[in-house]
């Protein structure tokens, strides 16, 4: 994904990759403030030119590729919330991949599917959709999705890693297949894509299961 800039009714969304793995940071901002979605590495310097008044840091999931900056991101902007799944907390906070990670400290815990964060007009909602790491979610706003490792263009996240689980990714692949509307869909690698075109090819990746 090239560096990107989108004007949604509900804010302005800034995206760039970052890192060996591509990793795809977003920044979500309107006249309140900026969210931040999954810092990759080296995205804590991009960050830094766009947030001048940074809410809130959240992370799709647990991965080091897309939770690196978040300590960096932390010790500059003081006393704004981290949020992440519960089930993957524990991989902000130990070096699981012996990765050499830069350790964070979430300060808020997503606990269940549908759960939803506000900060100041911002309003976000966590899906969970387990498989590629236990606490994996996508996170939904009124006009688009942050899908982080669980959809891509054509794809879907690997469930073979460590924590990995296929039966929940099945589980969770079924319960996508299901939604019933549809919105732009912004992935942790990769392009664009959407519900619909998506849910197509659902059927296949459970054949390959």
């Amino acid at each position: 994904m090239r560096e990107i800039f989108t004007e949604y009714p509900s804010c302005k969304l800034y995206g760039k990759p970052f890192g060996a793995y591509q990793t795809n940071c977003y920044i979500l901002q309107n006249s309140y403030g900026e969210i931040i979605i999954d810092p990759g590495m080296g995205a804590d310097s991009w960050v830094k030119n766009i947030c001048k008044n940074p809410l809130a840091i959240l992370n799709t999931h647990g991965h080091f590729d897309h939770i690196w900056s978040n300590k960096a991101l932390q010790e500059t902007y003081i006393n704004i919330p981290l949020i992440v799944h519960q089930d993957d907390a524990f991989m902000l906070q130990e070096d699981c991949f012996n990765m050499n990670l830069p350790l964070s400290c979430p300060t808020q815990l997503i606990i269940h599917s549908d759960q939803q964060v506000c900060f100041e007009n911002f309003a976000l909602t966590f899906k969970h959709f387990p498989g590629h790491t236990p606490g994996c979610c996508i996170i939904e706003t009124d006009d688009f999705i942050l899908s982080g490792d669980f959809i891509f263009y054509r794809s879907i996240g690997r469930y073979d890693f460590p924590y990995s689980s296929a039966w929940q990714m099945q589980e969770s692949l079924q319960r996508f297949k299901q939604l019933g509307y549809d919105k732009t869909i912004y992935p942790g690698h990769g392009q664009s894509t959407s519900i619909a075109a998506e849910q197509m090819h659902i059927d296949f990746w459970l054949t390959k299961m």
